[in-house]
């Protein structure tokens, strides 16, 4: 019997004693030693290995799926930063007569929350190579502005293709004639759509007047790739006055693209332009606000899965601690004319449900994070 062994460690004498002197001690000895099995306990040892077991998995399972939510997030966010302006300020479809002018005005009043201002181009046409023809936008954009906003060069590659786009820019200041064959910037997914690779030709139907569209050629000097599909399999990068010249906007351009020191005061800073500006501003976040919000509805319903799991473990300690009063009614009975307090006994039970939730715990972290080093490891989720 537990207690005999009680006895025998402290004596009848002391343990009265003890308990007389309500020190908790001995609570916390006989709480351990439930937990451990012996010839008159190994059906309730069964149930907390049972009970810590799904604690474990419960813990495991929260900390999982939270990590897995907010990594995958984080990591959208961040490509969606990369990938876009934080504020986008355009007059479509007429465009911006005076895009210098713009950029001056910004840089003077928000110069203590914006990085820098970029102009750019932007429209919809038809890409052909060979026999495959799909749909693609098309950007135009000066490399060198657009790095005070957000740089091109960790989503581009091979390293130097934003050079062979800067050079252009910088031949058409300088005078010299547009090359014969622009260079240009795919989508990784477009690339693999029209069957290119880097070298090769890829023509884009021109704008114009007459009955039958024109074809313009273009060499493919390096693949834009930021992880998000729906700019991967459409966008075609050129340098801004190729733009110009092939959508035959003159000077003009579509927008302004607008970096900001702090990208999550993004909103606040769009209303104060919109308000200034006799311009149409979009904020990054508003770019995709429907899978921001569904995003946070998932969070919303992982939260309510989680707590469930959560307060199952708790339901499976509360009913060890229940079958293990159930069994010990008479070590209860002992406890009590040795002199322990109804409070001391109850200490007793509950110190057991908080080792089980302690052991539990531990194991449980541990357990993610080994399923946390499997999923960074093998990447089963692209």
């Amino acid at each position: 019997m537990l207690l005999q062994k009680s006895l025998q460690c402290y004596g009848r004498e002391a343990l009265t004693h003890i308990f007389s002197s309500k020190s908790m001690s001995v609570t916390t000895f006989i709480a351990k030693r439930y937990m451990q099995a012996g010839r008159d306990n190994r059906f309730f040892s069964w149930i907390s290995v049972l009970t810590i077991a799904g604690v474990a998995i419960g813990v495991a399972a929260m900390i999982v799926v939270w990590s897995v939510i907010n990594g995958f997030e984080s990591e959208l966010r961040r490509r969606f930063l990369e990938a876009n302006a934080h504020i986008m300020a355009y007059r479509f479809p007429h465009g911006i007569s005076n895009g210098d002018h713009w950029i001056e005005d910004i840089n003077k009043d928000f110069k203590n929350v914006v990085t820098g201002v970029s102009l750019f181009v932007h429209y919809e046409t038809m890409a052909r190579k060979d026999s495959i023809l799909h749909g693609v936008l098309v950007r135009g954009t000066d490399p060198k502005m657009r790095e005070s906003v957000q740089s091109l060069a960790p989503i581009t590659r091979p390293k130097g293709a934003i050079d062979i786009l800067q050079q252009e820019i910088s031949d058409a200041a300088t005078g010299k004639a547009p090359p014969e064959l622009p260079s240009v910037i795919i989508g990784s997914g477009l690339l693999s759509l029209l069957s290119a690779k880097v070298g090769d030709t890829i023509e884009l139907v021109e704008p114009t007047k007459e009955s039958l569209a024109a074809m313009k050629p273009f060499k493919v000097v390096g693949v834009y790739d930021s992880g998000l599909k729906h700019y991967d399999n459409k966008l075609v990068l050129m340098s801004l006055p190729t733009a110009q010249r092939f959508f035959n906007m003159g000077k003009k351009v579509t927008g302004l693209e607008i970096g900001l020191e702090k990208p999550w005061d993004s909103p606040k800073i769009a209303e104060q332009m919109s308000a200034k500006y006799t311009l149409s501003i979009k904020e990054w976040q508003s770019f995709n606000r429907p899978l921001f919000e569904a995003m946070q509805m998932e969070r919303v319903v992982i939260l309510l899965i989680t707590g469930l799991i959560a307060g199952v473990a708790g339901f499976n300690i509360l009913t060890t601690i229940f079958v293990a009063v159930s069994q010990r009614q008479r070590d209860i009975s002992i406890l009590k004319a040795l002199g322990a307090t109804n409070r001391q006994v109850l200490t007793l039970f509950i110190k057991q449900g908080v080792y089980i939730g302690i052991i539990g715990g531990l194991i449980g972290m541990v357990l993610a994070m080994a399923i946390s080093a499997i999923l960074e490891r093998y990447q089963f989720v692209d």
